[in-house]
């Protein structure tokens, strides 16, 4: 059962929003500030482009690839839309809409902005095992991802009292971003600056979001506080 729309508070996520916003912002601006002077030949791309190549194997590339395809940005969309679906027929959950919404649909058009600004071209070459005409950084597949289990680590963290759980449920999480990021390196869609920046918007950008919720919350917590004190 999730919980009922009173119950939903981001207010005490706030200090975490605050902390994930100034790594987040130092970290995405130096990894565009790496791109934009020194291209893919930055020493972080090289060394992860070399191992990337020195790991590959039929089966591990395949594996990689049904994983890639499961979170692709359209596979992603489906899931939201399904997921949104859901809630919508389940009354008493459609208070979560609203951070679904804001978290996967509007972070995935944050990314196509971002895309467009920097139009950064994909990794080129006969080792390149996936092409796509898409701009590069940052990656879709790695944000869309970010976002996706972010919104269900927000679940969490509402729902899971014991620290335990939410410790093994958050390392699931983190490691299926990772190993979505690391595919798109492994495949040569991307170049590994790519993944982190992706990653690194998310974050940057769901933290935004459970400010923003979190001011909603203080709105309307002060409105009811100030409707039980007026005159009847």
């Amino acid at each position: 059962m999730l919980t009922s729309p009173r119950r939903l508070a981001f207010r005490p996520l706030r200090p975490v929003a605050l902390g994930l916003l100034c790594l987040g912002v130092p970290g995405f601006v130096a990894l565009a500030w790496l791109v934009s002077t020194q291209g893919h030949l930055n020493a972080l791309d090289v060394q992860a482009t070399d191992w990337a190549r020195q790991l590959r194997s039929p089966a591990l590339t395949q594996a990689l690839l049904v994983i890639t395809h499961l979170h692709s940005v359209m596979a992603i969309s489906v899931y939201t839309a399904g997921l949104s679906v859901w809630l919508i027929f389940k009354r008493q959950h459609r208070h979560w809409l609203l951070p679904l919404w804001l978290f996967v649909p509007a972070g995935a058009v944050l990314n196509v902005l971002m895309k467009h600004g920097f139009e950064r071209p994909r990794p080129t070459g006969d080792d390149v095992l996936l092409t796509l005409a898409t701009f590069s950084f940052p990656s879709g597949h790695a944000s869309a991802t970010t976002l996706l289990y972010g919104f269900f680590a927000l679940v969490v963290l509402t729902h899971v009292p014991r620290p335990l759980w939410r410790g093994v449920l958050g390392a699931v999480a983190l490691l299926i971003i990772a190993v979505v990021a690391w595919s798109r390196v492994y495949l040569g869609v991307h170049f590994f600056t790519d993944v982190l920046a992706g990653v690194l918007e998310a974050l940057v950008w769901m933290a935004l979001c459970v400010l923003g919720l979190s001011v909603r919350d203080q709105g309307a917590s002060t409105r009811s506080s100030l409707s039980s004190i007026s005159p009847r």
